[in-house]
């Protein structure tokens, strides 16, 4: 009885600190702000983008797409959304909406598209566009899909983060586990693509495929990118996984070579070298690396009223070390940084609400948090 006691209390006390430790009032250097959950219920909420009518649209990496109401009190299944691939690092990955969302109700999502074979099921990131019409994804068409000839069973390294501008939708594909295809401008793997918003291929994108035709690759020798963001100029910022040491945040230019894998600050998982050298001519060096890693993913500049101290900073999300953190940047390089956020759980996204609040996606268990200014 007295042991039945003992587990019934600590129990309770287990439910009581799950259901509380989000909620929390955090100070940092320049600002202090509540912490409250907002959404949960996720296996990994991968990627998120708000509708302008203040709903989120969160992908689960299971396969499964959610539209959050405005206060989070409620969520909803979005139908529609194509079969995934979810094993390993592959599954629903991220989602975006139209510029001009409020005209055509187009969404953007990218995945592993799956294969299915008689022994295993093998896969490659695609990108597919959909109408989204009373919370179902409605008219799907798939605007970008490699050759059957580059899917594979492996589970590692889809990418794949998307960023959209007012022409161009550009996503990223990891290498899938195959460093050297980072380097091949023939194949997609290991690269930034960009398109147009309606699937074509630019014509002064910077590569030719095979047959002479413009090719959707828009930049190479990235190892997984899985962050993607636009500063207030229109650069395009990147942030990529590097091996054991080595994570890089890139400026994202045309028809660059940022080196992967023949240059790199990391090693092999098991101390190896991957090479000798950190520099090459030709080859990009980034804005900023991370030797250890810190396992990089999302990752948004802000840009809003409610934490003015922080306008123009960028917010990026460590996997492995658990925290957001503010990098301070002028010039286009890293002046200062400050970790503003630790949950204990890793943090794979952030999002910034049309009011200035900020959202982070978290694991473990799967959960959304906003994070508020504290007023006088």
């Amino acid at each position: 009885m007295i042991i039945q006691v003992f587990f019934t209390l600590v129990l309770a006390i287990q439910f009581t600190i799950a259901d509380d430790w989000d909620s929390d009032k955090v100070s940092t250097d320049l600002e202090t702000f509540n912490v409250e959950l907002f959404s949960d219920g996720y296996k990994i909420p991968w990627g998120m983008a708000f509708l302008p009518d203040g709903s989120l649209l969160v992908n689960d990496i299971s396969g499964t797409m959610y539209k959050v109401f405005p206060n989070g009190e409620r969520k909803i299944e979005i139908k529609g959304v194509p079969d995934v691939y979810y094993r390993g690092q592959g599954g629903l990955l991220d989602v975006e909406i139209h510029p001009n969302f409020e005209a055509n109700n187009f969404v953007y999502i990218s995945y592993s598209d799956v294969i299915t074979k008689p022994f295993k099921n093998i896969a490659f990131t695609a990108v597919a566009k959909a109408e989204l019409i009373e919370d179902e994804l409605k008219n799907l068409r798939v605007i970008y899909r490699t050759n059957d000839t580059h899917y594979s069973s492996s589970p590692y390294h889809f990418g794949s983060r998307i960023a959209i501008d007012e022409k161009y939708i550009y996503f990223s594909i990891g290498d899938r586990g195959k460093q050297n295809d980072a380097q091949d401008k023939f194949l997609p793997s290991g690269k930034i693509h960009r398109i147009n918003l309606d699937g074509s291929i630019p014509i002064d994108n910077p590569f030719l495929d095979k047959n002479g035709n413009p090719s959707s690759v828009f930049c190479y020798g990235n190892r997984n990118p899985q962050g993607l963001a636009f500063d207030s100029s229109g650069r395009l910022w990147e942030l990529e996984h590097g091996p054991k040491g080595g994570d890089e945040l890139n400026i994202i230019e045309k028809g660059k070579n940022y080196g992967w894998p023949v240059i790199t600050y990391g090693v092999n998982y098991n101390g190896t070298k991957i090479t000798d050298i950190t520099h090459k001519d030709g080859m990009e060096q980034p804005v900023w690396h991370w030797t250890p890693s810190i396992a990089v993913c999302g990752m948004k500049f802000y840009y809003g009223d409610m934490f003015e101290l922080w306008d123009g900073n960028l917010l990026v999300t460590s996997l492995k070390f658990e925290y957001l953190k503010r990098l301070i940047i002028k010039d286009n390089l890293v002046v200062d940084s400050e970790i503003i956020y630790k949950p204990g759980s890793r943090v794979r996204d952030v999002e910034i609400g049309k009011d200035g609040s900020i959202y982070v996606a978290l694991e473990n268990p799967g959960r959304i948090v906003r994070l508020s200014i504290i007023s006088d």
